[in-house]
């Protein structure tokens, strides 16, 4: 639970323990604007700690509730923001974490690969937009380190799914994109983000998308050969974020995928003045807050009064 001014719910779209999503909404009769914006976080953890999960937006949310009271109490003004939402997803196995698989049942293993991950998100999505028909495409999608690059892998349809591509699109519907994509902390290329990490990364790599290094970038945003802006269209956004204190993910990937952002066309606004390591950013929450206010704030039409 984010704060007591809001109602919690937990919802699965799938039969894995980590096929869920927890929403909280406003309680009935909370004024706010109809042209309001769910907040829809993915969380990171290297697509495989089970201590990273869908309450690592909680301090976020907290943070949005202390800025902006009258989101909380109602009063004053319309609220920009209609709810939120954070989605778990299946996870790759962790060392720290081992599992015997003839002990555990399917719904609790964690031994998810690329493209498990993404098809995840997609399919929490797509529930969401069913079970809330006020998201639609009015959301905002907040990713933080490997939820950065399964938010952008959003943005690359089925050619970030690879041989699993047509099963994707038989079995399920494809999202609505958000009105504000916000990547904090991404992780945007794989292959040489591990070299110039002295290769250090290459066990949780390996666990999430394999042994053939030669394929790891293949579904990458940065190597994404389509371009974003064709898919984008002129009504959404994309925003970069990190930290020049982030020990864990360097400046090079948020200079890549700005650079194959704006090399397509997209207006993106990168902002590097972000502070503290990798996961003080959402253990804090206040930073994520404000990144969320901004965009908000930026949405055209306004979307408060």
């Amino acid at each position: 639970m984010a704060d007591e001014a809001l109602i919690y719910s937990e919802h699965h779209y799938g039969e894995h323990e980590l096929q869920r999503v927890g929403v909280w909404e406003f309680p009935e009769g909370h004024q706010h604007d109809d042209e309001g914006h769910w907040i829809i976080f993915i969380h990171g953890g290297a697509w495989r700690d089970p201590q990273q999960l869908l309450t690592a937006f909680t301090p976020s949310i907290r943070a949005m509730l202390r800025s902006a009271p009258a989101v909380a109490k109602g009063v004053d003004r319309p609220s920009r923001i209609a709810g939120f939402a954070s989605i778990d997803y299946r996870l790759s196995p962790h060392p720290q974490f081992p599992q015997d698989p003839s002990s555990v049942p399917p719904t609790k293993l964690r031994n998810a690969r690329h493209p498990d991950h993404l098809l995840d998100v997609r399919a929490a999505l797509t529930f969401l937009q069913r079970r809330f028909p006020s998201i639609a495409d009015r959301y905002v999608l907040v990713g933080h380190s490997a939820g950065a690059t399964l938010a952008y892998q959003l943005l690359m349809g089925s050619a970030a799914l690879g041989p699993r591509a047509a099963e994707a699109e038989r079995d399920s519907a494809a999202p609505l994109l958000p009105a504000v994509f916000i990547g904090v902390s991404g992780i945007y290329e794989l292959r040489d983000f591990n070299e110039r990490h002295a290769r250090n990364y290459t066990s949780f790599i390996t666990a999430a998308f394999g042994e053939d290094e030669a394929g790891w970038n293949a579904s990458m945003p940065t190597c994404y050969s389509g371009n974003f802006n064709e898919r984008l269209g002129s009504s959404r956004r994309a925003v970069l974020a990190r930290s020049s204190e982030d020990t864990l993910v360097d400046e090079p990937e948020i200079d890549r995928m700005a650079n194959k952002l704006r090399g397509d066309g997209v207006p993106v606004e990168v902002v590097k003045t972000l502070t503290g390591d990798h996961d003080f950013i959402w253990k804090d929450g206040t930073q994520v807050a404000q990144l969320v206010e901004a965009a908000l704030h930026n949405l055209k039409p306004p979307v408060f009064s």
